[in-house]
């Protein structure tokens, strides 16, 4: 059986008002046209849904069984459409995003604080994985944006890259090694014995392919910049990792800098998102906060 969501919602304002006529007022529609109405509804039914008395109408024994359903309809559709005004103003909600270690870390908490502050209701989920992690979240649609270290070989389907800044590694270096706090050119990093970061980290693709064809040996191998950095403070190599992973260790001088001689080191940050007529409201609203004070993400 199936029965009209228009018929059943019009059912709720005859059954609440007790009058075909009164309902008709309600609604502004004619009473002939509810008369007509019901009498469609009462058909599929099977049977009547209303007895007539001198002041309007009483439901019968089919219509007191109908009545719930129909107003757990009226208030569903009544409960989407508050919905969807909260939504356009961001009153609810949920953001799904996944960026890289880097950016997580040390970038992304500056855009969630100023979108926080515009849209305090918001709901906001991040994800943390290295840049491969991400594109992979991305593409199982676990994510709506995406933000990544370094240069893709090829954009998810359905796509659109955009860079939002710009980032350059350094020689990170335990403090007070020779090389600490100089400008260095490759012949000098011969030898080195280097902490590296995972593989699939945006920070070692960079790395690897600016220092290509360069003798240097791997010390270790970690997950995740934090572990990078303790290995280096305890002498167990070097390592090259963005100037934001290092920035409040360098200035306590728990671990010292060099800036290489070579191209390649510096790297984009990318926001990967879907085209702009496919983005949710508070992805649009994500977008605009990363893009705010002067394109720091």
């Amino acid at each position: 059986m199936r029965l009209d969501p228009e018929s059943l919602l019009t059912f709720t304002v005859v059954a609440q008002q007790g009058s075909l006529s009164r309902a008709a007022r309600q609604l502004h529609r004619t009473q002939p046209a509810i008369s007509n109405q019901m009498a469609k509804l009462a058909e599929r039914v099977g049977e009547p849904l209303f007895t007539r008395h001198p002041h309007g109408v009483r439901l019968t024994a089919a219509g007191e069984i109908l009545l719930p359903h129909a107003l757990a309809l009226k208030r569903a559709l009544e409960g989407a459409v508050e919905a969807l005004q909260a939504l356009e103003g961001l009153k609810t909600g949920r953001l799904r995003l996944a960026a890289s270690t880097t950016i997580a870390h040390y970038c992304v908490p500056k855009a969630l604080a100023r979108l926080r502050r515009a849209h305090p209701s918001l709901g906001i989920e991040l994800r943390v994985g290295n840049s491969q992690e991400v594109l992979g979240l991305l593409e199982a649609g676990e994510a709506e944006i995406g933000l990544v270290e370094g240069h893709l070989p090829q954009l998810p389907a359905g796509f659109e890259a955009e860079v939002l800044a710009r980032d350059r590694l350094f020689l990170v270096t335990p403090p007070g090694h020779p090389l600490a706090g100089r400008r260095v050119g490759p012949q000098e990093l011969a030898g080195l014995e280097v902490v590296w970061r995972e593989e699939g980290s945006g920070t070692r693709q960079v790395a690897e392919a600016a220092l290509r064809g360069l003798e240097l040996k791997t010390a270790l191998e970690l997950p995740g910049s934090e572990a990078v950095k303790q290995a280096v403070r305890l002498g167990l190599g070097v390592a090259f990792l963005s100037g934001y992973v290092v920035e409040a260790e360098v200035q306590a001088g728990l671990l010292g800098v060099a800036e290489v001689d070579l191209p390649g080191l510096e790297r984009p940050f990318t926001l990967l998102r879907p085209p702009e007529a496919l983005l949710s409201r508070a992805a649009r609203a994500f977008v605009e906060a990363s893009k705010s004070e002067g394109k720091e993400v």
